[in-house]
């Protein structure tokens, strides 16, 4: 009897979900059914997260831990610390959230789309060094180390995309991509206001007021704290070279809209002496001698049409066309 009772107990107390995941420092080749008393990192889908104690006894001090916001944040308290990692979607194929609590015996996070709980597959197939997780600090630092790994190239891969972007806008390729325009600002708008956030918390654990993290994990800090100076300087050129291209449209539209009312312009001029001619001789007078003369109308066809030819080699040579 006491096996099925220490089931529903572990069910009650713990939670058990297939998509769970509990770790011990230093061993994240074996995952454990069952989430240990202290030293352990915890993946907990959100679907599930109400029905742990661990991540309920939180609630209460941070009310809006299962709700979702556009930015990224954390918030220190005496014995944990609170953190919420929004990724936009320039990084990643859609937005992923990186939830977690953290104290000096383990760090939890809350999953919201099995973004952590892939990454944590990841690491543990790759790290040859198992060691180096000996604390919730040195997980949270080799995870945020793990996904900020291919930044860099996704920048470089943004910027070629930019640089085709401004050639088509110059050699006037595509002029109806304003909306492709405005995407790429708000997105890299996102990206530098991402790594300014980041840069914020990983400042702030580094600080660590709360005295939560170790002195390894807060050098480990140190290293992303200038990787992601970086790359924030990076998204801030890259936001920045979107204005230059868009300015560029601008002027490129410009041209092409003088070219037309240049064009317009001309064909007007064209017509305005022949429009004179029709109105003069469209009059209604009894005596025009012009009207009965017989070579009347090949004689003002001829001066129309001479007169054409000259307006048009004058604007020729003026390059006015």
């Amino acid at each position: 009897m006491i096996i099925p009772y220490f089931s529903m107990f572990k069910t009650l107390f713990f939670g058990q979900y297939t998509n769970t995941m509990f770790y011990k420092f230093n061993d994240f080749k074996n995952k454990l059914d069952i989430q240990p008393e202290h030293n352990f990192v915890g993946i907990i889908p959100l679907s599930s997260a109400n029905n742990y104690h661990i991540i309920n006894k939180y609630v209460p001090k941070i009310p809006n831990l299962f709700m979702d916001f556009h930015f990224s944040k954390l918030e220190n308290s005496k014995d944990f610390i609170y953190g919420y990692i929004n990724i936009p979607d320039i990084l990643v194929t859609t937005r992923s959230i990186i939830s977690f609590i953290l104290t000096r015996d383990y760090v939890v996070f809350i999953d919201r789309d099995e973004y952590v709980a892939q990454a944590f597959q990841k690491i543990s197939e790759s790290s040859k060094n198992q060691d180096a997780f000996r604390d919730s600090g040195c997980v949270l630092y080799f995870l945020l180390d793990y996904i900020m790994a291919k930044d860099l190239e996704k920048i470089n891969s943004l910027q070629q995309n930019l640089v085709q972007l401004e050639l088509e806008v110059l050699n006037e390729k595509n002029l109806d991509i304003i909306k492709e325009i405005t995407n790429y600002r708000s997105r890299t708008m996102k990206l530098h206001h991402y790594y300014v956030q980041l840069e914020g918390i990983l400042q702030d654990l580094e600080d660590d007021i709360s005295d939560l993290i170790s002195n390894e994990a807060k050098e480990y800090f140190n290293i992303l704290i200038r990787k992601t100076t970086m790359f924030g300087h990076e998204s801030e050129q890259i936001w920045e070279y979107t204005s230059q291209i868009r300015d560029i449209y601008q002027q490129q539209l410009d041209v092409h809209q003088n070219a037309v009312m240049k064009f317009l312009t001309v064909v007007t001029t064209l017509f305005m002496p022949l429009t004179l001619i029709v109105g003069w001789y469209g009059m209604n007078f009894e005596h025009m001698p012009e009207l009965e003369f017989k070579y009347s109308y090949p004689i003002v066809f001829g001066f129309s049409l001479l007169l054409v030819i000259i307006m048009c080699v004058i604007f020729k040579k003026k390059k006015w066309w």
